[in-house]
Order: C-alpha cells, then structure tokens, then sequence
C-alpha cells in the first residue's frame, strides 16, 4: 500500500536532495518508517493509506508507540499541524533503528556512544579473567571485531568512533600496568 502512495499526483515525498529521488519508507517486520513533506494533504493520505491497512488487515498501529522527527529549525506551527493530523508524537534525533542511529542533520560522534559502549561492557567482563594473549586475540576477533559489523556495513560511524574502539581494543589485549598503557 506505501508503495502506491508516490502515484497519487497529489503527495509531495520527501528527497535528501532536490533533485534527488524520493524515499517513501523503509520497513522490517513489523517496524516501518514513512518519510514525507510537511504538507498537510500529503500526511493525510499516508494517515488514509494506514487506516486502509488497519482496516484491510484487522491490525492496529499503535499511535502511542508512533513518533514523527523533523529539524530543530522547524517552526511550532508545523509540528502542530503535524501532531494533528498524524496523532504521533515528536521524537527527537536520533533514534535507532534495527541498531542504526537514525538523525537529522549532520553526524555526531555521540549518536554511536552505544556502539562504543557494547564493546566496553563486552571487554569488562573479561578484564578479571586470566587471559593469554592467544585468548585475547580470539575473543578480539571472533567477539569484539563482529560487533559493530552491521552498524558499519549500514552506515559510516565517524573515524573518531573507529579508532577509539580501536584503542579500547589495543588497551585490552596489551593490559594496563598501574593504570597506564603498556608498552606495544
């Protein structure tokens, strides 16, 4: 049904660039994100095209788990208008998505502090154990490197987020002597 939106010659949708092409929406399972323009007669027919799949398919879209994001430089008027017509809640950026922060604007080295934050954890619970350096190298490679995998393969995580995992990396496998980096 989203897919037939772009048909009705009366949706404007929405473009990264202007002359660029437009994206409608992106689904998983059960999860589904709809970009669109803040015109008022394009958000009615998304609203129109989901009452038409609650109605079709005996399945409710529950409005308190459905959010909108705009740009901070949007006015108030918009975001009522768009609160009224949609029953949404405004979110603000970023959010995640099937583990990928999701933002408006441009690129912060705080959007992938959970990427950087997982590794941690991961190498925490190791730090009490007594590992050889056989052992480390196979957790580092088989365990520490697969996790951000999905997330670099979907996005671009800045190189600031790559090499201080990179670091938490080094710092694990060659150890600390009195809360100092070891020689390597």
């Amino acid at each position: 049904m989203l897919n037939l939106i772009h048909q009705n010659p009366m949706y404007r949708g929405f473009r990264m660039k202007q002359k660029g092409p437009q994206i409608k929406h992106l689904s998983f399972a059960d999860d589904v994100i709809i970009f669109t323009s803040t015109d008022r007669h394009s958000m009615k027919i998304i609203m129109n095209t989901l009452k038409e799949y609650e109605h079709t398919s005996d399945q409710l879209i529950n409005k308190e788990k459905s959010h909108f994001m705009i740009p901070s430089n949007t006015s108030q008027n918009i975001i009522d208008s768009i609160q009224e017509v949609t029953g949404f809640s405004k979110k603000d950026s970023p959010i995640t998505y099937l583990g990928c922060p999701l933002y408006i604007g441009r690129q912060r080295i705080i959007y992938y502090s959970h990427l950087v934050e997982k590794v941690s954890k991961k190498i925490c619970g190791w730090q009490g154990k007594i590992l050889s350096f056989e052992g480390k190298i196979t957790l580092i490679k088989h365990v520490l490197q697969s996790m951000p995998i999905h997330t670099m393969f979907a996005i671009s995580p800045p190189n600031t987020t790559i090499k201080y995992i990179e670091s938490i990396i080094a710092d694990f496998f060659w150890g600390r002597d009195q809360g100092k980096r070891k020689y390597h």
